[in-house]
């Protein structure tokens, strides 16, 4: 008979607290969710049968707590706690505090963790099964200083409990390392509670390959084939990949059963990580053990078909793995990319601003692991936004379909590493799969440059053509489109446009469809327009392309193509907007009866009441859609006559909003 946890505690926030919510939910498991102050409405928190606040304060007082996770974890009755990844994920004090109070730990036992989670031992144990190690030295906490003068430069910094790359330094020579170290171990102890450090000898371009393994309590361990995560940034993983296409078969298998051999030395159970260096001459190092789950663990998922969380669950829960070794297939190539809020121009420093809008791509292409959304996008604790992930047959054709799907996404408010990860997929030596754990380090100049490229080589003629649409085709749309019934747009109108800072005078002209643009020394003509909520596509000589409105404004829209956001201003529209003149009589018509609602949403909020008189440009009300707010406005001065909608209600495309009569 399969055991089954009834009710779980997820000691985590984010994305993976999503992730392992999700899989339970499948499994017909209950889960809680713990928070900190000003997380009430994250994604975790709504999304989990239950909730249990942990106060307000810094990690320590928080999810590093072991006495308020186990208290919540206690009070609502949950038979387990999944500590997800990072925090206490490694940490053998909550293992032994969940044995003491009779929770299962889901994750390795309290011996493993001292054992593996601290580098220092789990390099001995990798020795002592026949591994190749890198040579390294111990760190005490309370002398950082107090070193041998014979180190052998460079070695690289890191925390001897924890993972993710938090803290990791490269030191080149012995003047910096004693601020290195300081700084190391500031970090290792804010994120992982111990700061401890251990120094390491550095291999200047290696490959980083990690091999997933599964254990259970009946003795089976085998593997899940191997990931390739050498696309790093300040030793932090941007880029992942299953299987590692860059290594031969015979090393596959060597890599393979030397994670295995280390896994059966410590009686391995549950899910965790073997890590390697492989250096230019095919030799693998043994680097780390993380004895949890990964970030990185979806692409794995990916190609063999198994749900890496609910075999989790399942071992923890005491049953064996439900597969054998010669069931797990590899099918095709997946990549996961990290999107994070950060700033590549800026020593990717954390960008801490506030997101205001998102759009990502089609889940049914894509696989898309976060907890974003626009209540709750300012950094707390890590500038993670998302994981977006593809598979494909082969490595190149993931390759492209990433790329696409970076073209295709959108975040506004915080500065991101989106279109620094479109240069990377573009660049010859990834193309090829000739990269190091220092590739970024070595391009990351040549790769901001290729940033302002790929956005300058952008067709911006689409820009232009998305700004005439939302600032002018699109109002006159919904007023029945009767300028372009009686033939007003015949002669050209001309509009001061700017695309990021550069003006031009552009002048255009709209009839029965088709837009005529004259701009920049180029005639156009754009013949279809199909517009849904925030997303517009546009057809120019026979290309078709996306774009997306970021936000829209009297002046200023901001509009995305190709994955680039460019700020385009008109100078007054409103007033450039003439009144519709019957060309026959020369009588002005009152073209303004019906103001119809141009997408999908809710209505927010109501600037104006019946029989109030409005001037040209003033918001009669304001429609929530797609995370973004929409001033509805008055195309002149008039009167309203009727206000058909309340503050709540739904809307569609071409719904009668307000009635307006002259003044």
């Amino acid at each position: 008979m399969i055991k089954q946890f009834s009710k779980i505690l997820i000691a985590n926030r984010g994305e993976i607290a999503l992730r392992i919510i999700r899989a339970a939910r499948e499994l017909g498991i209950q889960t809680v969710a713990i928070y900190s102050k000003g997380e009430e409405n994250n994604l975790h928190v709504l999304e989990a049968n239950e909730a249990e606040f942990l106060g307000n304060g810094d990690l320590a007082t928080t999810y590093l707590n072991i006495e308020k996770i186990i208290a919540c974890a206690i009070k609502t009755g949950a038979e387990a706690i999944h500590p997800g990844y990072g925090f206490l994920a490694e940490n053998d004090e909550l293992a032994t505090a969940c044995q003491k109070n009779k929770l299962v730990f889901i994750g390795p036992s309290p011996s493993v963790l001292q054992e593996m989670g601290n580098k220092i031992t789990a390099k001995s144990i990798a020795k002592s099964a026949g591994v190749r190690v890198l040579s390294s030295l111990k760190i005490k906490t309370e002398s950082l200083l107090e070193l041998p003068a014979d180190i052998q430069y460079p070695v690289l910094i890191k925390a001897s409990y924890g993972g993710g790359g938090k803290g990791m330094q490269v030191v080149r020579h012995a003047s910096e390392l004693a601020e290195k170290l300081t700084t190391a171990s500031r970090s290792a102890q804010s994120y992982f509670g111990n700061g401890e450090v251990y120094l390491e000898a550095f291999i200047e371009n290696a490959r980083h390959i990690e091999v997933q393994i599964l254990g259970d309590s009946f003795g089976h361990l085998l593997h899940l084939f191997e990931r390739d995560c050498t696309i790093q940034r300040n030793h932090q993983k941007i880029v992942e990949e299953a299987p590692a296409t860059c290594i031969s078969a015979e090393l596959r298998d060597q890599i393979h059963q030397a994670a295995l051999a280390i896994g059966r030395k410590v009686r391995y159970e549950n899910a965790g990580t073997v890590e390697f260096l492989v250096d230019e001459n095919m030799q693998f190092y043994f680097l780390e053990m993380n004895p949890r789950i990964q970030v990185e663990h979806p692409v794995t998922e990916q190609i063999t078909g198994i749900d890496i969380v609910k075999e989790q669950l399942s071992i923890a829960a005491g049953n064996p793995i439900a597969f054998q070794q010669d069931e797990v297939h590899l099918r095709g190539h997946s990549i996961e990319v990290r999107i994070y809020q950060e700033d590549p121009q800026n020593n990717y420093a954390p960008s801490t601003k506030a997101v205001t809008f998102f759009k990502l791509p089609d889940e049914s292409d894509f696989r898309i692991e976060t907890d974003l959304h626009v209540q709750n996008s300012t950094v707390q604790f890590d500038p993670l936004l998302l994981k977006l992930i593809v598979t494909a047959p082969t490595r190149d054709q993931a390759r492209i379909a990433m790329l696409e799907g970076l073209k295709s996404s959108y975040i506004d408010g915080p500065a991101t590493n989106l279109n620094y990860l479109q240069t990377i997929f573009y660049h010859s030596q990834f193309v090829e799969n000739k990269v190091s754990t220092n590739f970024l380090e070595r391009s990351h100049t040549e790769l901001l440059k290729d940033i302002i490229e790929l956005k300058k080589n952008t067709d911006q003629r689409f820009v232009v053509a998305g700004a005439l649409f939302y600032n002018f085709i699109q109002r006159t749309n919904s007023a029945k489109n009767s300028w372009a019934e009686i033939g007003f747009w015949r002669i050209f109108q001309q509009t001061e446009l700017s695309i990021d800072g550069i003006s031009y005078r552009v002048e255009w002209r709209y009839v029965n469809g088709l837009l005529q643009v004259k701009w920049d020394g180029l005639l156009f003509k754009i013949t279809g327009f199909k517009a849904n909520e925030n997303q517009l596509e546009i057809e120019i000589d026979h290309e078709i392309k996306q774009i997306t409105q970021i936000s829209f404004g009297t002046v200023q829209t901001r509009l995305g193509v190709d994955g680039f956001i460019f700020d385009v201003n008109c100078t007054d529209l409103l007033d450039q907007f003439p009144d519709v003149v019957d060309l026959h009589t020369g009588t002005e018509l009152m073209t303004l009866g019906t103001i119809n609602s141009h997408l999908h949403g809710k209505v927010v909020s109501i600037n104006s009441k019946k029989n109030q008189t409005i001037n040209k440009g003033e918001t009669l009300l304001v429609i929530e859609s797609m995370k973004s707010e929409n001033a509805i406005v008055s195309p002149k001065k008039a009167k309203i006559k009727e206000i058909s909608v309340s503050v709540g209600d739904q809307v569609t495309d071409g719904m009668v909003l307000v009635l307006l009569e002259e003044v």
